[in-house]
């Protein structure tokens, strides 16, 4: 009996190794194969490089994404300093544009939209927070800020989610304001076919036929007024879709059921 408790614990004993050694090989074969290759992803972060990985699957599997225009983006990207300017059709457009460039792009959103709780979310992501209730200098230095150092930023000068669907609102100006003041390359993009849903999680994970279309890069002069700068970007976004303009602006901030009358 006590040889047998022996030899039992020892083969015990030699599991926890055989095992501890096994996860030791896995993660240094992670860390010198797996880790290099996630990294060669948006901002060099193997992290970020996984959930782009796995969302372009996704997006290709689930929402029947296509890219167009990819030699547009490819120009742009070239550019020291870019900014990509979409019309707005729900939450999932972010992930439908970054899943085109492993180049990782730095989304303004406003901050009513980001949920209790997640603000370590947005953050690692490198999302640029505004505040809609009122005027946000801020952020507006921060966008400055990381076009300046090369980081290609993305804005959706509708400033909000445009409904109903197939329409273009007017453009707010902070977009082209942006854009007169840094000289940067601005990317148009035109999203289409993706979920007709409010809802972030529905918009993500809905089915639908999802489409971005890039169009020519396009640089303003600095002294061109923002309010034309906005003007002719809104008019290459409707002459690309066909889409109707809209010239009555979206409610930025949306009412509440105890708001409604």
């Amino acid at each position: 009996m006590i040889c047998t408790q022996g030899t039992l614990a020892c083969s015990v004993g030699d599991v926890i190794l055989i095992v501890g050694l096994a996860w030791i090989l896995l993660a240094g074969l992670w860390a010198v194969l797996i880790t290099p290759v996630l990294a060669r992803g948006p901002g060099g972060s193997p992290s970020i490089g996984l959930v782009w990985r796995l969302s372009h699957w996704w997006l290709r599997r689930r929402q029947r994404l296509t890219h167009e225009g990819l030699e547009h983006l490819q120009t742009a990207m070239q550019s020291p300093q870019v900014m990509v300017i979409a019309n707005h059709t729900g939450g999932v457009d972010p992930l439908l544009v970054q899943a085109a460039t492993p180049r990782l792009i730095r989304w303004m959103m406003a901050a009513d939209m980001m949920p209790s709780g997640t603000a370590d979310i947005w953050r690692w992501l490198g999302v640029i927070p505004v505040r809609r209730d009122h005027a946000d200098p801020g952020s507006l230095r921060t966008a400055l800020r990381l076009i300046r150092q090369g980081c290609p930023l993305g804005v959706f000068p509708e400033g909000r989610i445009t409904r109903p669907p197939g329409t273009i609102r007017p453009f707010l100006e902070g977009a082209a304001l942006l854009a007169q003041r840094t000289g940067a390359t601005v990317l148009p993009c035109w999203i289409s076919g993706t979920p007709d849903v409010d809802s972030m999680a529905g918009s993500i994970l809905g089915r639908s036929s999802s489409r971005v279309v890039f169009l020519e890069p396009v640089t303003y002069d600095r002294t061109m007024p923002a309010v034309d700068i906005a003007a002719d970007l809104r008019q290459r976004l409707a002459h690309a879709s066909g889409w109707p303009l809209v010239d009555e602006p979206m409610p930025l901030i949306l009412p509440g059921p105890s708001d409604s009358p």
